[in-house]
Protein backbone atom coordinates (compact mmCIF):
# COMPACT_ATOMS: atom_id res chain seq x y z
CA UNK A 1 0.00 0.00 0.00
CA UNK A 2 1.29 3.09 -0.66
CA UNK A 3 1.63 5.51 1.70
CA UNK A 4 3.13 8.33 0.02
CA UNK A 5 0.33 8.64 -2.44
CA UNK A 6 -2.12 11.33 -1.05
CA UNK A 7 0.79 13.80 -0.45
CA UNK A 8 2.09 13.16 -3.76
CA UNK A 9 -1.64 14.05 -4.72
CA UNK A 10 -2.18 16.73 -2.51
CA UNK A 11 1.32 18.31 -3.35
CA UNK A 12 0.46 17.92 -7.40
CA UNK A 13 -3.18 19.62 -6.60
CA UNK A 14 -1.27 22.59 -4.97
CA UNK A 15 1.09 22.84 -7.41
CA UNK A 16 -1.56 23.19 -10.09
CA UNK A 17 -3.13 25.74 -8.31
CA UNK A 18 0.19 28.00 -8.02
CA UNK A 19 0.71 30.85 -10.78
CA UNK A 20 4.09 30.19 -13.03
CA UNK A 21 7.19 31.77 -11.35
CA UNK A 22 7.26 34.22 -14.66
CA UNK A 23 3.79 35.58 -13.90
CA UNK A 24 4.47 35.61 -10.11
CA UNK A 25 7.92 37.70 -10.62
CA UNK A 26 5.81 39.92 -12.67
CA UNK A 27 3.40 40.63 -10.93
CA UNK A 28 6.55 41.31 -7.57
CA UNK A 29 8.20 44.16 -10.31
CA UNK A 30 4.49 45.33 -10.84
CA UNK A 31 3.33 45.82 -7.17
CA UNK A 32 6.54 47.71 -6.46
CA UNK A 33 6.80 49.89 -9.12
CA UNK A 34 3.61 51.14 -8.20
CA UNK A 35 4.46 51.74 -4.68
CA UNK A 36 7.64 53.46 -5.94
CA UNK A 37 5.52 55.34 -8.14
CA UNK A 38 3.08 56.21 -5.12
CA UNK A 39 5.99 57.35 -2.85
CA UNK A 40 7.59 59.60 -5.66
CA UNK A 41 4.17 61.22 -5.76
CA UNK A 42 3.50 61.66 -2.46
CA UNK A 43 6.87 63.27 -1.99
CA UNK A 44 7.42 65.17 -4.88
CA UNK A 45 4.44 66.42 -6.23
CA UNK A 46 3.94 69.07 -2.79
CA UNK A 47 7.40 70.11 -3.39
CA UNK A 48 6.83 70.51 -7.06
CA UNK A 49 3.63 72.80 -7.01
CA UNK A 50 5.00 74.48 -4.07
CA UNK A 51 4.84 77.93 -4.43
CA UNK A 52 3.96 81.14 -1.61
CA UNK A 53 0.40 81.53 -0.92
CA UNK A 54 -0.56 84.46 0.96
CA UNK A 55 2.44 83.91 3.63
CA UNK A 56 1.87 86.84 6.58
CA UNK A 57 4.51 89.71 6.41
CA UNK A 58 4.47 92.95 7.98
CA UNK A 59 5.78 96.54 7.50
CA UNK A 60 6.06 99.46 9.98
CA UNK A 61 7.00 102.79 9.78
CA UNK A 62 5.37 106.38 8.29
CA UNK A 63 2.26 105.68 6.37
CA UNK A 64 3.10 106.54 3.44
CA UNK A 65 6.37 104.49 3.53
CA UNK A 66 4.41 101.65 4.17
CA UNK A 67 1.90 102.22 1.62
CA UNK A 68 4.87 101.97 -0.75
CA UNK A 69 6.45 99.43 0.38
CA UNK A 70 3.17 97.20 0.59
CA UNK A 71 2.51 98.21 -3.05
CA UNK A 72 5.84 97.30 -4.18
CA UNK A 73 5.69 94.03 -2.29
CA UNK A 74 2.58 93.25 -4.67
CA UNK A 75 3.90 94.21 -7.75
CA UNK A 76 7.16 91.76 -6.69
CA UNK A 77 5.36 88.80 -5.67
CA UNK A 78 1.46 89.07 -6.56
CA UNK A 79 0.04 86.61 -3.88
CA UNK A 80 3.19 85.74 -2.25
CA UNK A 81 2.67 87.22 0.58
CA UNK A 82 -0.27 88.82 2.95
CA UNK A 83 1.58 91.99 4.62
CA UNK A 84 0.26 93.44 7.54
CA UNK A 85 0.57 97.07 8.27
CA UNK A 86 2.22 98.14 11.79
CA UNK A 87 2.53 101.59 13.49
CA UNK A 88 5.35 100.81 15.09
CA UNK A 89 8.74 98.90 14.73
CA UNK A 90 7.84 96.84 18.51
CA UNK A 91 4.46 95.72 16.88
CA UNK A 92 5.87 94.12 14.02
CA UNK A 93 9.16 92.54 16.43
CA UNK A 94 5.93 90.87 18.92
CA UNK A 95 4.13 89.23 15.58
CA UNK A 96 6.91 87.90 14.68
CA UNK A 97 8.56 86.34 17.60
CA UNK A 98 4.77 85.44 18.32
CA UNK A 99 4.44 83.52 14.96
CA UNK A 100 2.00 85.66 13.47
CA UNK A 101 4.18 87.19 11.21
CA UNK A 102 7.68 85.36 8.93
CA UNK A 103 8.89 88.53 8.98
CA UNK A 104 8.54 92.40 7.31
CA UNK A 105 10.24 95.35 6.75
CA UNK A 106 11.12 98.53 9.23
CA UNK A 107 11.19 101.99 8.30
CA UNK A 108 12.74 104.37 10.53
CA UNK A 109 15.19 107.40 11.63
CA UNK A 110 18.05 104.64 10.59
CA UNK A 111 16.79 103.55 7.57
CA UNK A 112 14.86 100.70 6.07
CA UNK A 113 15.21 97.15 8.13
CA UNK A 114 14.67 93.57 7.00
CA UNK A 115 13.30 91.41 9.57
CA UNK A 116 13.44 87.93 9.29
CA UNK A 117 13.25 84.61 11.19
CA UNK A 118 15.02 81.69 9.72
CA UNK A 119 13.71 79.74 12.72
CA UNK A 120 10.39 79.73 11.68
CA UNK A 121 11.24 78.88 8.23
CA UNK A 122 14.83 78.62 6.21
CA UNK A 123 12.93 79.07 2.99
CA UNK A 124 10.49 82.23 3.77
CA UNK A 125 14.16 83.58 5.45
CA UNK A 126 15.60 83.43 2.10
CA UNK A 127 12.61 83.93 -0.26
CA UNK A 128 12.26 87.48 2.19
CA UNK A 129 16.23 88.18 1.49
CA UNK A 130 15.64 88.18 -2.21
CA UNK A 131 12.70 90.33 -2.03
CA UNK A 132 14.75 92.52 -0.01
CA UNK A 133 17.57 92.83 -2.36
CA UNK A 134 15.48 93.96 -5.43
CA UNK A 135 13.60 96.45 -3.14
CA UNK A 136 16.98 97.79 -2.36
CA UNK A 137 18.37 97.95 -5.83
CA UNK A 138 15.35 99.89 -7.18
CA UNK A 139 15.48 102.55 -4.61
CA UNK A 140 19.22 102.70 -4.01
CA UNK A 141 19.00 102.57 -0.10
CA UNK A 142 20.84 100.00 1.65
CA UNK A 143 19.13 97.56 3.83
CA UNK A 144 19.75 96.00 7.23
CA UNK A 145 19.09 92.48 7.79
CA UNK A 146 18.33 91.35 11.27
CA UNK A 147 17.83 87.66 12.21
CA UNK A 148 14.74 87.34 15.34
CA UNK A 149 15.31 83.65 15.32
CA UNK A 150 18.43 82.86 14.21
CA UNK A 151 20.19 79.52 13.37
CA UNK A 152 22.74 77.94 15.48
CA UNK A 153 26.32 78.02 14.28
CA UNK A 154 25.94 74.10 13.99
CA UNK A 155 23.45 74.58 11.58
CA UNK A 156 24.26 78.17 9.91
CA UNK A 157 21.43 77.52 7.36
CA UNK A 158 18.57 76.84 9.87
CA UNK A 159 17.84 72.95 7.90
CA UNK A 160 18.47 70.75 10.17
CA UNK A 161 15.22 70.31 11.67
CA UNK A 162 13.97 69.48 8.68
CA UNK A 163 15.68 66.18 8.33
CA UNK A 164 14.05 65.08 11.47
CA UNK A 165 10.31 64.33 9.71
CA UNK A 166 11.41 61.15 8.60
CA UNK A 167 12.84 59.47 11.71
CA UNK A 168 9.92 61.53 14.48
CA UNK A 169 7.32 59.65 11.51
CA UNK A 170 9.25 56.17 12.33
CA UNK A 171 9.29 56.76 15.37
CA UNK A 172 5.60 56.43 15.63
CA UNK A 173 5.06 53.72 13.20
CA UNK A 174 7.40 50.53 14.42
CA UNK A 175 7.00 50.87 17.85
CA UNK A 176 3.34 50.75 16.66
CA UNK A 177 3.96 47.79 14.30
CA UNK A 178 5.96 46.05 17.17
CA UNK A 179 4.08 45.86 20.19
CA UNK A 180 0.60 45.07 18.05
CA UNK A 181 2.61 41.79 16.71
CA UNK A 182 4.61 40.89 19.88
CA UNK A 183 1.25 41.44 22.21
CA UNK A 184 -1.46 39.50 20.36
CA UNK A 185 -3.84 39.90 22.75
CA UNK A 186 -2.48 42.65 25.78
CA UNK A 187 -4.05 45.38 24.45
CA UNK A 188 -3.65 47.39 27.34
CA UNK A 189 -0.17 46.66 28.03
CA UNK A 190 0.09 47.86 24.08
CA UNK A 191 -1.08 51.16 25.38
CA UNK A 192 1.09 51.36 28.57
CA UNK A 193 3.85 50.60 25.99
CA UNK A 194 3.18 53.36 23.92
CA UNK A 195 2.45 55.45 26.63
CA UNK A 196 5.62 54.69 28.11
CA UNK A 197 7.68 54.77 24.23
CA UNK A 198 6.55 58.66 23.71
CA UNK A 199 8.76 60.65 26.41
CA UNK A 200 11.78 58.10 26.46
CA UNK A 201 11.85 59.00 22.46
CA UNK A 202 11.14 62.68 22.99
CA UNK A 203 13.74 62.92 25.63
CA UNK A 204 16.07 61.52 23.15
CA UNK A 205 15.15 62.89 20.23
CA UNK A 206 15.96 65.97 21.79
CA UNK A 207 19.13 65.17 23.58
CA UNK A 208 20.71 64.21 19.93
CA UNK A 209 19.24 67.48 18.47
CA UNK A 210 20.91 69.48 21.48
CA UNK A 211 24.05 67.49 22.80
CA UNK A 212 25.07 65.98 19.25
CA UNK A 213 23.85 67.92 16.29
CA UNK A 214 23.16 71.28 17.59
CA UNK A 215 19.98 72.07 16.25
CA UNK A 216 18.70 73.23 19.74
CA UNK A 217 20.36 75.73 22.09
CA UNK A 218 17.67 76.78 24.49
CA UNK A 219 14.39 75.22 26.44
CA UNK A 220 15.48 71.58 26.13
CA UNK A 221 12.72 70.74 28.17
CA UNK A 222 10.20 72.92 25.96
CA UNK A 223 11.86 70.53 23.06
CA UNK A 224 11.73 67.42 24.39
CA UNK A 225 7.90 67.90 25.62
CA UNK A 226 6.89 68.59 22.10
CA UNK A 227 8.66 66.10 20.85
CA UNK A 228 6.57 63.33 23.47
CA UNK A 229 3.52 64.43 22.24
CA UNK A 230 4.29 65.30 18.35
CA UNK A 231 5.41 61.02 19.19
CA UNK A 232 2.22 60.07 21.19
CA UNK A 233 -0.32 61.97 18.94
CA UNK A 234 1.33 59.92 15.34
CA UNK A 235 1.60 56.22 17.29
CA UNK A 236 -1.29 56.05 19.00
CA UNK A 237 -4.18 56.48 16.48
CA UNK A 238 -1.60 53.81 14.38
CA UNK A 239 -1.68 51.52 17.15
CA UNK A 240 -5.35 52.17 17.34
CA UNK A 241 -5.86 50.77 13.93
CA UNK A 242 -3.23 48.22 14.43
CA UNK A 243 -5.47 47.00 17.46
CA UNK A 244 -8.71 47.18 15.82
CA UNK A 245 -8.16 45.71 12.62
CA UNK A 246 -4.52 43.92 12.96
CA UNK A 247 -2.05 44.34 10.35
CA UNK A 248 -4.22 45.85 7.73
CA UNK A 249 -4.75 48.67 10.49
CA UNK A 250 -1.31 49.14 10.29
CA UNK A 251 -0.67 49.43 6.98
CA UNK A 252 -3.38 52.02 6.54
CA UNK A 253 -2.15 53.95 9.29
CA UNK A 254 1.66 53.40 8.34
CA UNK A 255 1.06 54.51 4.52
CA UNK A 256 -0.99 57.85 5.70
CA UNK A 257 1.89 58.94 7.71
CA UNK A 258 4.17 58.44 5.25
CA UNK A 259 2.55 59.54 2.09
CA UNK A 260 -0.12 62.08 3.36
CA UNK A 261 1.19 63.52 6.94
CA UNK A 262 4.63 63.31 6.08
CA UNK A 263 5.17 65.45 2.86
CA UNK A 264 2.35 67.70 3.83
CA UNK A 265 3.87 68.66 7.10
CA UNK A 266 5.25 71.89 5.87
CA UNK A 267 8.93 71.51 8.17
CA UNK A 268 10.95 72.03 5.18
CA UNK A 269 9.57 75.40 4.09
CA UNK A 270 6.43 76.13 5.56
CA UNK A 271 2.74 74.97 5.30
CA UNK A 272 1.91 78.37 3.52
CA UNK A 273 4.38 77.35 0.81
CA UNK A 274 2.91 74.20 0.16
CA UNK A 275 0.05 73.98 -2.70
CA UNK A 276 -2.85 76.32 -1.75
CA UNK A 277 -5.27 74.23 0.89
CA UNK A 278 -2.94 71.40 1.26
CA UNK A 279 -0.97 73.66 4.18
CA UNK A 280 -3.83 73.79 5.99
CA UNK A 281 -4.37 70.57 6.41
CA UNK A 282 -1.25 69.44 6.67
CA UNK A 283 -1.20 71.39 10.11
CA UNK A 284 -4.27 69.02 11.20
CA UNK A 285 -2.49 65.72 10.98
CA UNK A 286 0.42 64.85 13.72
CA UNK A 287 3.19 65.69 11.04
CA UNK A 288 2.39 69.29 10.49
CA UNK A 289 1.55 69.86 13.88
CA UNK A 290 4.85 68.51 15.37
CA UNK A 291 6.87 70.30 12.36
CA UNK A 292 4.98 73.70 14.17
CA UNK A 293 5.60 72.65 17.77
CA UNK A 294 9.24 71.73 17.19
CA UNK A 295 9.89 74.86 15.33
CA UNK A 296 8.03 76.82 18.33
CA UNK A 297 9.78 75.12 20.93
CA UNK A 298 13.19 75.18 19.49
CA UNK A 299 13.28 78.78 18.12
CA UNK A 300 10.27 80.81 19.95
CA UNK A 301 10.17 79.25 23.73
CA UNK A 302 6.58 77.88 22.86
CA UNK A 303 5.30 80.89 21.35
CA UNK A 304 2.55 80.32 18.44
CA UNK A 305 2.35 76.63 19.78
CA UNK A 306 -1.43 76.92 21.04
CA UNK A 307 -3.04 75.33 18.12
CA UNK A 308 -0.64 72.60 17.48
CA UNK A 309 -0.54 70.93 21.05
CA UNK A 310 -4.74 71.16 20.49
CA UNK A 311 -4.55 69.36 17.39
CA UNK A 312 -1.75 66.95 18.65
CA UNK A 313 -3.64 66.14 22.06
CA UNK A 314 -6.99 65.04 19.84
CA UNK A 315 -5.08 62.82 17.97
CA UNK A 316 -3.35 61.13 21.40
CA UNK A 317 -6.46 61.27 22.63
CA UNK A 318 -8.53 59.46 19.43
CA UNK A 319 -5.70 56.89 19.60
CA UNK A 320 -6.50 56.00 22.73
CA UNK A 321 -9.96 56.03 22.63
CA UNK A 322 -9.55 53.27 19.55
CA UNK A 323 -7.02 51.10 21.70
CA UNK A 324 -10.02 51.28 24.39
CA UNK A 325 -12.81 50.13 22.18
CA UNK A 326 -10.16 47.49 20.75
CA UNK A 327 -10.07 46.36 24.75
CA UNK A 328 -13.58 45.96 24.93
CA UNK A 329 -14.18 44.52 21.95
CA UNK A 330 -12.29 41.43 23.06
CA UNK A 331 -13.48 41.00 25.99
CA UNK A 332 -16.53 40.46 24.30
Amino acid sequence: MDTDAPTRNTAHTEAGHEAPAAARAAAIVVALTTLIAIVAIAFALPASRSAPHDVPIGVAGPPVLTTQITDQVGRAAPGAFAVTVYSEAAGLREAILNRDAYGGIVVDQQGPTLLIATGASPAVAAMLGQLGSGMAQATGMPLRTEDLAPPTADDPRGAGLAATALPITLAAILPAIALVLALKREVWIRLTAAVAFAPVAGISVAAILTYVLGLVETNFWGVAAGLTLGIAAALLPILGLGSMFGRAGLAVGAVLALLVGNPLSGIAGAPELLPAGWGAFGQLLPQGATATLLRSTTYFSGAGATSAVVVLTCWAVVGALLVAIAAARQKQ
